[in-house]
């Protein structure tokens, strides 16, 4: 198991984007990692050295997040998922892909073939397709989310101490844990938030979009009872209409981050999920 990432840089729909990447046996396709909004590749890197044992893990970093180029338009889902199949392709034949939060929406619309653009050339396979916390966010949603992301925008402007100290703090989210994720915060560009805020993202038909997945899926939802849970109620219902075939794993006890609130868990999850042969789903 690798202790620490390299850095590569792999290209975009016009962008050149970033990614961590834990070396791992080569007997199965390696998995990439798709972090959530205002986040980055450091979100996953625990998960990452766990999962490498078995695979190489790649940590991607989304146009405008982390260290990957930051163009001043082009944050809709189906840009990020232009980047994303041109970034598979240069990685290899074949993936496994795993995504959550905003993540998990690019990857699900990777997977139903929507993008942007871009040419990837051949398109890499994905095998397997992981998606945990997918913001299945249906039209009543989007207000209250647009003005969430409003607020977000600008508390990313603000001294890096207050953004700590704005973060919900629970046993899981840590102080070091929301250090972190206040770094990321503070370094996404402005674009990302204004694709959001100024609906530039319209609203997805998200059950359309579902019926066009054919790869083998697991999706990882928090507890429909802890505050944040974004796949629970009407989304979860969405969510099975219009990909019936996924499996579905709901985590008791565990917020949006399922990865901290509910590791070990969540770890055998995705090492069970992506460990079978495709033959056998």
């Amino acid at each position: 198991m690798a202790d620490g990432p390299s850095h590569v840089r792999l290209p975009g729909a016009g962008v050149r984007l970033h990614a961590a990447r834990w070396p791992g046996p080569e007997h199965r396709p390696p998995l990439v990692v798709l972090h959530g909004i205002w986040e980055s590749w450091r979100t996953f890197a625990d998960c990452a050295r766990r999962w490498s044992a078995d695979r190489t893990v790649y940590c991607l970093d989304l146009r405008g997040h982390g260290d990957s180029d930051r163009p001043s338009t082009g944050y809709r889902f189906v840009d990020y998922a232009a980047d994303v199949r041109v970034a598979l392709a240069a990685i290899g034949p074949e993936v496994d892909l795993l995504g959550h939060s905003l993540g998990a929406a690019v990857a699900l619309h990777v997977a139903a073939g929507t993008t942007g653009g871009g040419d990837a050339g051949r398109p890499a396979r994905i095998r397997r397709l992981v998606a945990v916390e997918p913001p299945v966010l249906l039209p009543g949603d989007w207000p209250p989310v647009r003005a969430d992301m409003a607020r977000s925008w600008r508390l990313a402007r603000r001294p890096l101490d207050e953004i700590v100290a704005a973060l919900p703090a629970t046993a899981t989210r840590t102080p070091g844990w929301r250090r972190m994720i206040a770094e990321s915060l503070a370094g996404t560009a402005d674009g990302v938030f204004r694709a959001m805020v100024d609906a530039e993202q319209g609203e997805v038909d998200w059950v359309g979009l579902l019926r066009r997945i054919a790869t083998p899926t697991l999706a990882v939802a928090g507890d429909p009872d802890v505050a944040g849970t974004l796949l629970a109620g009407d989304r979860m219902a969405a969510f099975g209409a219009g990909l019936p075939s996924a499996r579905v794993a709901v985590l008791p006890g565990a917020g949006h981050h399922v990865e901290i609130d509910r590791p070990a868990c969540f770890h055998a999850l995705v090492e069970e999920f992506v460990s079978v042969c495709t033959q056998t789903m």
